[in-house]
């Protein structure tokens, strides 16, 4: 409007001004002067009218601009809702991503899913070593490399109905002899969520920091703790389910108690069952399954939970290690001790655990006991000849941490303390400081450190790279990336 006035006033001053000075003229003259004049008019309304036609043009984009992201936003929500993509084409097999990829039949009776998880490792140990064998105190070779340390692949899912579940995972990394071994193997029916029933090659149910997977962990590795407890994983049939949101039981029968990556066939077992079980309350909230507080829980959590074996072991093939103290009948004057393992054979071991969980806005505190009894019911067994032990005998171990995060969901520092005890006078204990990072917050990629301190490695470990009475300074830095 203010472009029209301003026209319109230049094309009085020029109508004006010229006919003030050539009111002598001839009339041809004249007639010259005003036609150029109504060019110049004609020419001024073109351009005004250019101008307001561009300003209407304008105007219309942005609002079209605004319009169509609006719709944009509209389309977005509704295409993230799953069932909704669904029904645009219902007669046509479904594929995306939720924790891991996923396959999925129209009709939805069918799915499967693929997740993967992979860790990088670089380990530096500074060891010395009270080995048994050996006289006096030897300093051991140090180690400093890289490895992949775990690498899992899982195929998951469900068939005919999302109640009846399964899962394949494979292992492969290179502490490992084989390519690749069986990991889990199970299928799962869900009667109703209070009553599930699990069959197949799985985790025993057992301490927390076990039960908790690989990907979620808040240390680069296990506590050497756990290890000395380790049960592992068997084939058997556990019963399992919630009540009321409150309370997790999980009470199992198996074939016996199994290295995880080599279950032996029914010809390498005896005639007994192993038996194991979980109770987990759930004080605060719904249910901890992560070491650390990534979530930053707005409310605080807490679990508590106890958990219960044993197995009459009288000929299994590939069962655990019984850890002992070297008898002092041994050591006398030799200068040695320190720990060793003897077959479970001939003996009956059961055991009892009790742990707790805390989450609040960052913090995280979880504590574990473990305790293992030994009855060595044959005095020809490995475990009565190595221990001279025929009465029951205990060992008792544990381990509580802490972390927090300094930035919310990003970085997070970490301590540990742990220790195997009431082993005659053989007792260890295991220190450990970390600080992890979550670039995108979550532990589908993170980078790990932690340094540890453990005084006389309770026993082998392929995890946390010791031998058997190590003392040990040990550097791990760690990077792991998953789609799960």
């Amino acid at each position: 409007m203010r472009s029209v006035l301003l026209v319109g006033m230049t094309l009085s001053m020029c109508l004006v001004m010229p006919l003030t000075a050539v009111a002598g003229e001839e009339p041809q003259n004249l007639q010259s002067r005003l036609d150029r004049l109504q060019n110049l008019v004609d020419k001024q309304q073109q351009t005004i009218t250019d101008l307001e036609s561009k300003l209407t043009v304008a105007n219309s984009e942005d609002l079209d601009a605004a319009r169509v992201e609006e719709i944009k936003k509209v389309v977005r929500e509704v295409l993230a809702d799953a069932d909704f993509r669904e029904s645009l084409y219902p007669d046509v097999m479904q594929v995306g991503y939720d924790h891991g990829f996923y396959i999925k039949s129209s009709d939805d009776k069918f799915l499967l899913n693929i997740s993967g998880m992979m860790q990088f490792r670089w380990t530096g140990t500074n060891r010395q070593t009270d080995n048994p064998r050996l006289q006096g105190r030897n300093k051991q070779d140090d180690i400093n490399g890289f490895e992949i340390e775990k690498l899992f692949l899982t195929f998951a899912g469900h068939i005919h109905t999302d109640k009846l579940t399964y899962q394949v995972t494979v292992q492969g990394d290179t502490d490992l002899s084989h390519d690749w071994v069986t990991y889990y193997a199970l299928v799962n029916y869900e009667v109703v969520p209070e009553f599930q029933v699990m069959a197949g090659l799985m985790d025993l149910p057992q301490g927390r920091q076990f039960m908790n997977w690989d990907s979620k962990l808040q240390f680069v590795d296990r506590s050497m703790v756990e290890e000395a407890f380790f049960l592992g994983q068997s084939i058997g049939v556990m019963f399992h389910g919630t009540l009321a949101k409150r309370v997790t039981y999980m009470a199992g029968i198996y074939n016996g108690i199994n290295d995880p990556t080599d279950s032996p066939g029914r010809e390498q077992l005896d005639t007994n069952f192993a038996f194991a079980s979980r109770l987990i309350g759930h004080i605060l909230g719904e249910g901890i399954s992560d070491e650390t507080d990534l979530e930053y829980s707005k409310d605080p959590l807490l679990d508590v939970a106890a958990s219960f074996y044993i197995n009459d072991d009288n000929g299994d093939n590939l069962g655990p290690g019984l850890l002992y103290s070297i008898p002092d009948r041994i050591r006398r004057g030799r200068g040695i001790g320190g720990n060793a393992i003897a077959d479970a054979t001939g003996t009956q071991y059961y055991g009892f655990g009790a742990d707790a969980a805390f989450r609040y806005r960052g913090f995280s505190l979880t504590a574990e006991w473990y305790l293992r009894t030994v009855d060595g019911e044959s005095e020809f067994s490995q475990w009565e000849i190595l221990t001279g032990k025929s009465h029951s005998s205990h060992v008792q171990g544990g381990y509580i941490q802490a972390g927090y995060f300094v930035i919310p969901k990003k970085v997070e520092v970490a301590a540990r303390m742990g220790g195997v005890w009431d082993n005659d006078d053989d007792n260890v204990w295991e220190y450990t400081f970390g600080v992890n990072y979550y670039p995108y917050s979550s532990h589908n990629f993170k980078i790990q450190a932690d340094f540890t301190r453990i005084s006389e490695a309770s026993v082998d470990s392929s995890w946390i790279n010791v031998n058997q009475n190590d003392e040990i300074n040990m550097f791990r830095v760690q990077l792991q990336a998953a789609f799960e």
